[in-house]
């Protein structure tokens, strides 16, 4: 089977928010950070009742300072998506992004050919950990942060193609 791949910096864009979004450090640190509007919230509010400041006061500050938690609350991944975005288009400006735009996939009994402008090389199915699918991508890891990115606009037989994937990595 064989695939010739155009990335674009959307697919790595996807990418990076997918693995951020969905892997249990990034979990970790999305949670926190929505969390942690709301919790200086709190303080503030209660750092102003302890100080004995006009009721009127705090309960105007602790209902400005909920809505920013909550508005916080609701766009941080969102916020995490366009600050990937900002980075990766900043990498391309300077002309250091870690992947190519053109990538040729062959997919043989034992390994996978990947060729590019620049450099060839053969990786084992049995270094592939994990095959996920999304609505517009098949990403097939070989540890936490690296993967192979395949758009599902370059396959033609989606299934075919996942059923082959599935059947070599297991």
């Amino acid at each position: 089977m064989y695939l010739k791949i155009n990335l674009r910096d959307e697919d790595f864009i996807e990418f990076n928010s997918f693995y951020i979004m969905k892997s249990a450090k990034g979990k970790r640190s999305i949670l926190f950070g929505r969390v942690s509007i709301l919790i200086v919230a709190i303080l503030a509010t209660v750092i102003f009742f302890a100080a004995n400041a006009n009721s009127k006061f705090i309960i105007a500050e602790a209902v400005v300072l909920l809505a920013i938690g909550v508005i916080w609350f609701l766009f941080y991944p969102r916020m995490i998506k366009n600050n990937i975005a900002k980075r990766v288009r900043k990498v391309r400006r300077d002309g250091g992004l870690p992947y190519e735009s053109e990538v040729e996939l062959n997919f043989l009994d034992n390994v996978i050919i990947e060729k590019t402008a620049t450099t060839s090389r053969e990786t084992p199915y049995s270094d592939f950990k994990e095959i996920t699918q999304t609505d517009q991508y098949i990403y097939l890891a070989k540890h936490t942060q690296e993967s192979m990115i395949i758009p599902l606009r370059c396959v033609e037989d989606k299934n075919a193609f996942l059923a082959f994937l599935r059947e070599k990595i297991k």
